[in-house]
């Protein structure tokens, strides 16, 4: 018996590698196509926006314990923003606190790792997501200076807005987007009057 169980473990282990070296070679015959853009590029809003971004990582909810790669935790905090997008437009101010906060633990997570925005990153085969960590916070702290504000937290709307303006500069060092834009208006349309 035991004999038995070590030549199906052999067949088992052959099959395994022979199949990853399979994979190997046949990943390294494509030819990547990498976009570039001039320095000053800005990406419009019909190119790079919040839906397309939530349509890139809908699929398996991402739940904080079973995160384990920078993309989960990217994906789980695309997930949790959409969700407190929701909440947000139901006025339902302290569920949709709670998701947008979550949201940005996730991306904070991402940003320990891969500190830069991207318009366009591989992120394993040729699957290519809009991978924009620092817009995501930043629009996610201008959504929380609204549920701060209905909820009376005046320490909590400065905060945001501090905290927005930064994660949109470092959003802007790396990548133009109209959406990083509209936010930076919209924070300093937030900001307190001199």
């Amino acid at each position: 018996m035991n004999r038995m169980n070590l030549k199906k473990s052999s067949y088992l282990v052959f099959i395994l590698i022979f199949g990853f070296l399979g994979t190997r070679c046949a990943t390294h015959t494509h030819k990547e196509e990498v976009k570039t853009y001039p320095k000053d590029y800005v990406h419009s809003l019909k190119e790079i926006h919040l839906e397309k971004v939530i349509n890139e990582n809908r699929g398996l909810k991402v739940v904080e314990e079973n995160a384990t790669t920078v993309h989960d935790y990217y994906r789980g905090g695309v997930q949790e923003k959409e969700e407190g997008e929701r909440l947000l437009k139901e006025s339902r101010w302290g569920e949709a606190r709670i998701h947008l906060e979550k949201s940005n633990r996730f991306l904070r997570v991402v940003l320990k790792y891969l500190p830069e925005d991207e318009a366009y990153r591989n992120i394993y085969g040729e699957q290519v997501v809009i991978f924009l960590p620092n817009l995501l916070i930043a629009d996610n702290d201008l959504k929380l200076v609204t549920v701060y504000k209905n909820m009376k937290n005046d320490d909590k709307v400065v905060e945001a807005i501090s905290n927005g303006k930064h994660h949109v500069a470092e959003s802007l060092k790396s990548v133009k987007t109209e959406w990083a834009i509209q936010i930076k208006k919209g924070l300093e349309d937030e900001s307190p009057k001199k």
